[in-house]
């Protein structure tokens, strides 16, 4: 599984070697998460004002789709928020390791 990379509006996301990277920045903040891609974990909360939040954290079975949408608000490990015309670019990445990963993408 070779490197593949993803960078758009801040958030910049990696797999290389089996380990996935998210890292966003924010004015000041930096903030990352780093997993085995077998227990990534992505939420996508559509928020008002064309804003959707993507929730980063881990699977509890590891056949859970690694890219889902939610309701909830709950945060996990890290929460990135981007303009909602640009979720789809998001959600092609999550498919492609998706399927680099065996695990399907959720609803």
């Amino acid at each position: 599984m070779g490197p593949k990379f993803f960078e758009h509006d801040g958030v910049h996301l990696r797999l290389d070697h089996g380990i996935f990277e998210a890292f966003r920045r924010s004015n000041v903040v930096i903030g990352s998460y780093r997993t085995p891609l077998n227990w990534v974990k992505v939420r996508a909360e559509a928020r008002k004002g064309g804003v959707t939040r993507l929730h980063f954290g881990h699977v509890e079975q590891l056949d859970e789709p690694i890219y889902a949408s939610t309701t909830s608000s709950r945060h996990l490990l890290m929460t990135v928020e981007i303009p909602t015309t640009d979720e789809p670019l998001f959600r092609a990445f999550f498919t492609e390791l998706a399927h680099l990963a065996g695990r399907p993408i959720g609803p």
